[in-house]
């Protein structure tokens, strides 16, 4: 795993439009890391950079949001984000259809607590562990 510490949450979100131009459509992003690590932080410089102007929350309650993305010429139209805190168990997240969003070609799914979850997430899934330093620094390994 490779690794880059940033000191703020924009340079996270920064960060995270970088690691953007990696993705594909099918793409599985697992997130894990304590509360307040940067999860959310990171999906939001994820969604601007797919050019994703909603505001984007952690779908704590809801579990799942799905945007739609509004750049013509990508061949990706939805970003799934999925929040696992709150689930007991993966039969939880089967039951609100999140696994037919998995591997699909014009869809990129990131989930925050993904280490909830594993069972049921593809073997292709790229994990992004995100852990608090000092200074309100972040340490990302992906």
């Amino acid at each position: 795993m490779l690794k880059i510490i940033t000191k703020s949450e924009e340079a996270t979100q920064v960060f995270a439009k970088k690691y953007a131009e990696t993705i594909g459509g099918g793409d599985v992003i697992g997130l894990i890391g304590d509360l307040g690590a940067g999860k959310t932080v990171f999906t939001r410089g994820l969604a601007e950079a797919f050019g994703i102007k909603r505001s984007v929350n952690s779908p704590t309650f809801t579990l799942m949001k799905v945007y739609k993305i509004p750049k013509k010429e990508s061949s990706i139209k939805h970003l799934v984000h999925i929040d696992a805190y709150r689930l007991k168990n993966a039969r939880e997240l089967s039951s609100i259809g999140a696994e037919e969003y998995f591997g699909r070609v014009d869809t990129v799914t990131i989930i925050e607590w993904a280490d909830k979850i594993k069972k049921i997430l593809p073997k292709k899934t790229r994990f992004i562990k995100l852990k608090h330093d000092k200074d309100n620094k972040r340490i990302i390994y992906y």
